[in-house]
């Protein structure tokens, strides 16, 4: 995918972005796109992502699932195409 600025893609990543990526696929079999536009800023990518897990992966008071469920839900009343 092309961006008007650089991004480094999943295959060419390297270094602590690679370890990031590794997280995201981890966390989603996939690195989503707007991770991959985030990639010109790997120091602040790295936290973005650590938050993402404890917010939306882990289970704490709700489950995953149900957080996806809130989250897809906003999307559509929000009319998100995303």
């Amino acid at each position: 995918m092309s961006y008007f600025f650089p991004t480094t893609d999943p295959e060419a990543a390297t270094g602590p972005l690679q370890e990031t990526y590794a997280k995201l696929t981890s966390m989603f079999q996939m690195v989503p796109k707007v991770f991959v536009a985030q990639s010109m800023r790997p120091d602040l990518l790295g936290p973005i992502v650590n938050y993402v897990n404890s917010l939306m992966v882990e289970d704490h008071a709700l489950p995953r699932s149900t957080k996806e469920l809130i989250a897809a839900y906003v999307s559509k009343l929000n009319a998100c195409a995303y």
